[in-house]
């Protein structure tokens, strides 16, 4: 988790397989092979909540399931069919730790159904060790520019509607106080983003995801949460209810005890245990390239808000509400796994330094660095040199890569990219990435050409705000960070861009006062008397500006 905060990644939720909660072991593999794997994406629509029920499975079998069985044919080192002890040792120990099984003796033992067995079939245990895994889904938001990546509106939305006013806007200079670090009266992106480091302006930056319109709904927690942020956006603040009409049902739902037409909180809790879905999303994944798939079925009632155009294999668009969104399926993972082998198998030359083709335990600590830095993996010397000759072959060093690749793929991952024009863009008038007082108190005029509805009420969709999702299984550390170096290089002129004294109008004397150059004069900026300062302020608005000093020099 540290790694991926360090290289701009966010993880905002761990997702709990649906099929998994209950964690029921399964007796074989037809029941194994019988679940879906399967949860519930909220998505935060402009004119109410829509229910995702998002279906994975991989080369035509719930995801679990086909982690399972591959990870069992790679420790299945004799193949045989059969795992002993000695084999299951070879499961990786992050994916161990989702079962209640303490050691390989009594996974064994668990598996087969058996406390005196000696072995397990590969496909009785990749059959319980489905039902085992906990960890399913997780999101993660795509690092972007500086200036798309500030999700302002969210910021500056006091009451929650998903709307921005004219009022809200104004007072931001009020309410984003606490994020001006430097105390310099403007906001950069830097200060904008939350748990980011602003005084590492080279780095790539990531939105905040956790305000991101897409929720998933995986334990009691996130339902609360979700309840709580559908009436707030939705409903009403003074009764805390939402109307039933809001969620867009085909009829009435029996979470309406009192059947008047309204939701309390826990009226909406007990819905969203059991959402009535307005889309249907199978993604069907493949190890190999190019061949993952995406089959989008709309209920009766979503096709009255929801526009669906199916791109190439894979690839779907969705407008809800005029919102678009692309939702795509990635796969290719053996691609990703070759490539982790690949890699390694180089680094184990540069490391065999007799050129002998193979590795000592005297050579052995630069690539285990290297594990530890590239995938986040402890591994000794013994766990590499399964038969103990002491010496690390290249066959040995490719199945220990592929093993541990295996356990990262073991998850799905939702990664959420934002595109399109953003609140802080359009109001960052002189393009010096960076938000003054006057861009934020004056800038509602330049928004209202993009509120269609003329409602003096602006959202992210008038905006033409995208969101595209892609999903896949997890990918190692490895490509985050060639990603995240590939965004840093692009990134390099992050900071914002300061005109300079000579760069600013007005008489000599404003121009030395504006020290952050904004070119604007504030009292706290202004070296003489507030009498005074309330004089030349000649419109009130707690700036002076070029016009108004260049007046008192012309005056006097």
């Amino acid at each position: 988790m540290a790694r991926l905060l360090k290289f701009g990644w966010v993880i905002v939720a761990v997702w709990s397989v649906a099929t998994a909660q209950t964690k029921i072991a399964c007796a074989n593999e037809a029941s194994a092979a019988s679940a879906v794997d399967r949860t519930t994406l909220v998505i935060m629509a402009p004119n109410g909540p829509v229910f995702a029920d998002m279906m994975i499975s991989v080369d035509a079998r719930p995801f679990r399931l086909w982690v399972t069985t591959f990870l069992a044919s790679r420790v299945d080192l004799n193949r045989d069919g059969e795992l002993t002890i000695n084999e299951l040792q070879l499961i990786p120990e992050r994916l161990l730790q989702q079962t209640n099984s303490k050691n390989a003796k009594r996974m064994l033992r668990q598996s087969a159904g058996d406390k005196a067995a000696e072995s397990v079939t590969t496909e009785k245990f990749a059959s319980w060790f489905a039902n085992q895994l906990s960890q399913g889904f997780s999101m993660i938001a795509g690092a972007v520019q500086p200036s798309e990546a500030v999700r302002l509106a969210a910021l500056v939305d006091e009451n929650g509607d998903g709307n921005v006013s004219r009022t809200e806007l104004e007072a931001s200079t009020r309410s984003l106080r606490f994020r001006d670090l430097d105390d310099d009266q403007t906001f950069t992106a830097a200060e904008l983003m939350p748990y980011r480091d602003p005084r590492n302006q080279q780095a790539a930056i990531v939105p905040d995801a956790a305000n991101l319109p897409f929720v998933q709904l995986s334990d009691n927690d996130s339902i609360a949460r979700t309840a709580e942020q559908i009436i707030k956006r939705y409903g009403s603040d003074a009764d805390s209810t939402v109307a039933i009409k809001v969620l867009r049902l085909s009829g009435e739902t029996s979470a309406d005890a009192n059947a008047d037409g309204l939701l309390d909180l826990a009226e909406l809790k007990s819905f969203l245990h059991q959402p009535v879905h307005h889309l249907l999303m199978d993604v069907q994944l493949s190890d190999r390239a190019n061949a993952s798939d995406l089959v989008l079925t709309l209920s009766d009632v979503a096709k009255t808000f929801c526009q669906s155009v199916a791109g190439r294999r894979g690839r779907h668009k969705l407008v809800l509400d005029d919102m678009p969104i692309e939702i795509r399926s990635r796969g290719g993972t053996k691609d990703s796994r070759s490539f982790m082998v690949n890699f390694f198998l180089q680094r184990m030359s540069t490391y065999d330094e007799d050129k002998n083709g193979y590795l000592t335990i005297d050579e052995f600590p630069g690539l285990r660095q290297q594990l530890a830095t590239q995938l986040a993996v402890s591994g000794e010397f013994s766990d590499v040199d399964l038969n103990k000759d002491e010496m690390l072959l290249r066959d040995e060093i490719k199945e220990f890569i592929e093993r541990d690749a295996i356990a990262t793929q073991s998850r799905i991952e939702v990664s959420v990219k934002q595109d399109g024009k953003t609140l802080f863009k359009l109001l960052d008038a002189n393009t010096d990435r960076r938000l003054t007082h006057r861009e934020l108190r004056e800038g509602f005029d330049v928004l209202l050409e993009y509120d269609i509805n003329k409602d003096e009420q602006l959202t992210e969709s008038e905006l033409g705000t995208a969101y595209t999702l892609e999903i896949g299984l997890g990918q190692a550390e490895a490509f985050w960070m060639d990603s995240m170096q590939s965004m840093s290089m692009a990134a390099r002129s992050t900071d914002a861009i300061l005109p300079g004294v000579s760069g600013l109008s007005g008489p000599e004397w404003f121009r030395r006062m504006d020290r952050n150059q904004d070119r604007d004069v504030s009292y706290r900026e202004f070296l003489g008397p507030k009498d005074v300062f309330t004089q030349l302020d000649k419109d009130a608005d707690g700036l002076l500006s070029a016009t108004e000093a260049e007046q008192l020099t012309a005056d006097n």
